[in-house]
């Protein structure tokens, strides 16, 4: 397993208009039709931090996490991001602030006709980039992902692990400033989550803002160094540990397993049929 070292305890923010904040909430409201998904949320994010966003399912995370892509905006105060407003945001401007976030979700959504390069590459082609510019650049996040050797393959001939490290160099190809992981461990067991999340945090090492979206209560335990607490669309906790996280860690020391030679309480063992050519 990676070593790695212990995160620098993030800089405080003071307010929506704070200089080091890279992502201001201010008071916000969502609304969905006749459904509330945020009530009154506030809180800032300094660039460089990683947050851990967590809360039951329906809580608002993913919400959050729109308005930060300003996939959706605020009915009520303030979303600014990377000094950008949501409530003055010039439509047009979208996507070049897109440019600037990569994204992350839980079903990965690669383009199954399409090789692992090809997913990557196609981030660098709807902004345009130079081909050689884009081959140097898959090349790169790819190596980074220890994917590189199967950039031939398509989605299906890889596993949960590799998909979402194929997703994640696709966040990442365009070098964003913030990287938004929604939910990205919770398909996967626990050694492949330990490896995204390793992932996740070498990318956070490089300077990228990353705002992990998570339900499981182990990894925020273990690696929770910043936890914003969603519940019911409201923030109801923002709590920062005073000592960094050991990013040493391992959920695997975690899991379950049987003392050797036990076995399950009405078990039975399944005599294996020969093999006939």
């Amino acid at each position: 397993m990676t070593s790695r070292r212990p995160s620098p305890a993030a800089p405080e923010t003071s307010g929506p208009l704070d200089p080091r904040a890279i992502i201001s909430f201010h008071h916000v409201d969502l609304q969905y039709d006749d459904q509330k998904a945020l009530s009154n949320v506030t809180f800032t994010v300094a660039n460089g931090e990683f947050v851990c966003l967590t809360g039951p399912s329906g809580a608002g995370k993913s919400s959050i996490l729109r308005l930060i892509a300003m996939d959706a905006f605020p009915t009520k105060g303030q979303v600014i991001v990377r000094g950008m407003p949501a409530t003055r945001m010039n439509r047009g401007r979208v996507p070049q602030l897109r440019r600037e976030i990569g994204y992350v979700f839980q079903d990965f959504r690669l383009l199954e006709d399409r090789s692992v390069e090809d997913n990557v590459a196609f981030a660098q082609l709807v902004v345009g980039q130079p081909h050689k510019l884009i081959v140097k650049n898959v090349m790169r996040v790819l190596t980074q992902v220890g994917l590189y050797d199967k950039r031939h393959r398509l989605p299906r001939q890889l596993s949960g692990g590799e998909q979402q490290r194929v997703a994640i160099a696709r966040a990442m190809v365009n070098s964003p400033k913030i990287l938004l992981a929604d939910e990205p461990t919770g398909n996967l067991d626990p050694v492949t989550a330990q490896e995204i999340i390793d992932l996740l945090f070498r990318v956070n090492d490089a300077g990228t803002c990353v705002m992990f979206s998570t339900h499981d209560h182990e990894i925020v335990k273990t690696f929770g160094q910043r936890v914003l607490v969603v519940d019911g669309g409201t923030l109801i906790s923002d709590e920062r540990r005073r000592v960094p996280v050991d990013r040493s860690a391992s959920l695997v020391d975690n899991m379950y397993r049987a003392p050797e030679g036990a076995r399950s309480p009405g078990a039975r063992t399944v005599r294996k049929e020969p093999v006939h050519a």
